[in-house]
């Protein structure tokens, strides 16, 4: 496990480089906040198929290979970020790069692979540590290459870096990674997909993709919005903004490296669910009255707390009720519906932020998460203590 999220972290660290720097990067080339929105759509986009793709991939020819192929490919795309010259040429490499980001489909079902089930949510939940160490690692370079007063082409700069951060994760995946032992063997009996859909289908999991697109939606909101809420509530630049999620990455790595695994054993996945949903509910509503940072590094415990709890809860929830031959086809699925949330939740937000001003974005966010609460509470009651 400890090579998978070592290799994962070091890709992440990449996309850790390039988040911070997204929207000013656009601005530099004229984008207007709806249209550093849809960029953020076209990563989204790409990824609908792709998570799906890669995941199916990883069922039928191993899950090491595709991991290796995705880990080149996203290398390439922040090389081709770095080299865009024009606002199209950066819409084209963010497709790209999410047709590359079904990687972390194969990721997941690699962690199911090895880890017995009660485990699941642990080890989603290190996954997303190893997510928020890259959101450390890579906000930190990202202000460190950009100088204090970038152009256009003080924003490539990380770019190149970033690629060339990722291209490491290569050696070591090939090198040290093994393919998990189970998938071996299953690979010698590769189920159809109509197994796949009679399975799947009815064992609750739609209701657990439909949630986790609720939480995506609410998240996405926030992370793709916040260096221009920030801008415009706080006076933040490139260099704040960067701290600022090097600060998320370090919440989310205690949330989910240490406390998801112990709560979910103490109190079952429904009710960290509610606590994660109430808590990201709140803390989006909470943001809305930050005048400082210290009213947002308080709210930021909230929303990390929300985020950390949700995601890894609900992917170990539709990991448990998959067979064992489709985990790699149903971690996609699950990542493929949430990348919905994030292609069409970014522009409705754009506008928002235009036409209404900078809160109430994060206002609209906070009322999707209510109908996970409630789900959430319904379920809490029903199971046994």
């Amino acid at each position: 496990m400890f090579i998978l999220l070592l290799t994962i972290f070091i890709d992440l660290v990449g996309f850790g480089i390039i988040l911070p720097i997204l929207p000013f990067y656009a601005q530099a080339f004229g984008a207007s906040a709806f249209e550093i929105t849809l960029l953020v759509s076209t990563h989204a986009a790409a990824q609908i198929v792709s998570s799906v793709f890669w995941g199916r991939l990883s069922d039928n020819y191993g899950r090491k290979i595709i991991l290796l192929l995705t880990l080149v490919g996203s290398a390439l795309a922040y090389m081709w970020f770095g080299l865009a010259n024009s606002l199209t040429a950066l819409f084209l490499a963010r497709a790209f790069s999410g047709t590359m980001a079904g990687n972390i489909a194969v990721a997941q079902a690699y962690l199911v692979d090895i880890s017995k089930p009660e485990d699941h949510a642990t080890a989603m939940g290190r996954l997303g540590a190893a997510f928020g160490l890259g959101f450390v690692v890579g906000p930190v370079l990202s202000s460190i290459f950009v100088g204090p007063e970038p152009t256009a082409t003080d924003f490539a700069r990380p770019c190149f870096v970033a690629a060339a951060i990722s291209i490491i994760a290569v050696p070591l995946g090939y090198f040290f990674l093994k393919e998990p032992r189970n998938r071996d063997k299953g690979r010698k009996s590769r189920a159809n997909i109509t197994q796949f859909n009679s399975t799947t289908f009815r064992n609750g999991i739609p209701g657990i993709i439909g949630l986790n697109l609720l939480v995506t939606i609410s998240f996405t909101i926030l992370m793709v919005l916040f260096p221009l809420w920030s801008q415009a509530q706080l006076g933040w630049q490139v260099k704040e903004v960067s701290y600022a999620y090097a600060y998320i990455g370090l919440l989310v790595v205690f949330f989910q490296g240490v406390l998801v695994g112990p709560l979910t054993k103490m109190l079952g996945e429904p009710r960290v669910l509610l606590i994660g949903a109430i808590s990201l509910c709140i803390g989006l509503l909470i943001l809305t009255l930050a005048d400082n940072v210290w009213v947002f590094a308080f709210d930021a415990v909230l929303l990390c707390a929300g985020t950390s709890l949700c995601h890894p809860t609900l992917a170990a929830m539709a990991s448990k009720r998959s067979p064992n031959a489709h985990q790699g086809t149903v971690m996609g699925t699950v990542n493929s519906v949430a990348a919905f949330g994030r292609i069409f939740s970014p522009p409705i937000a754009g506008i928002i932020f235009i036409q209404l001003g900078a809160n109430w974005p994060l206002i609209f966010a906070g009322f999707v998460m209510l109908p996970v609460v409630g789900a959430a509470a319904w379920t809490s009651l029903r199971a046994k203590l």
